[in-house]
């Protein structure tokens, strides 16, 4: 659910309220993740899978009937919310993405994978400019 809240509050506007929140993320809720990745490595792996285990399925899309589709490109954007703020390290991010590219290879129809190449390509900068 906190992968959620990325998400969601990355939509804010850029008014005293998402400023707060803003300020919250990398000074609480960043750090706890990142505690959380160097105990649970596996649950955050788990989380952060395209089909996660049932106990990770809450939230967002997970609360609504969606096509396989819609989720994997939820997925995909929500943790686009968490790459700037340090949160997928390389081997977090080495874990869970080849599992991503098998199910979009798998699920996603021929007429449908335009769209994921542009969210792709996206995280592929974000991640080029984060780690440097």
């Amino acid at each position: 659910m906190v992968f959620q809240w990325f998400h969601s509050t990355a939509y804010m506007m850029d008014d005293e309220v998402g400023s707060l929140v803003e300020k919250l993320k990398p000074q609480f809720v960043t750090k706890w993740l990142k505690t959380v990745c160097e105990v649970r490595f596996d649950v955050m792996v788990m989380c952060l899978l395209p089909k996660p285990v049932e106990f990770a399925r809450v939230g967002g899309y997970w609360d609504k009937s969606c096509s396989t589709v819609t989720q994997l490109k939820e997925g995909l954007n929500r943790i686009l919310c968490l790459i700037p703020y340090n949160v997928i390290s390389q081997p977090l991010w080495e874990c869970f993405m080849p599992e991503w590219l098998e199910a979009i290879r798998t699920e996603v129809p021929d007429n449908q994978l335009k769209e994921f190449r542009e969210v792709l390509r996206y995280e592929r900068l974000l991640l080029t400019v984060v780690s440097q």
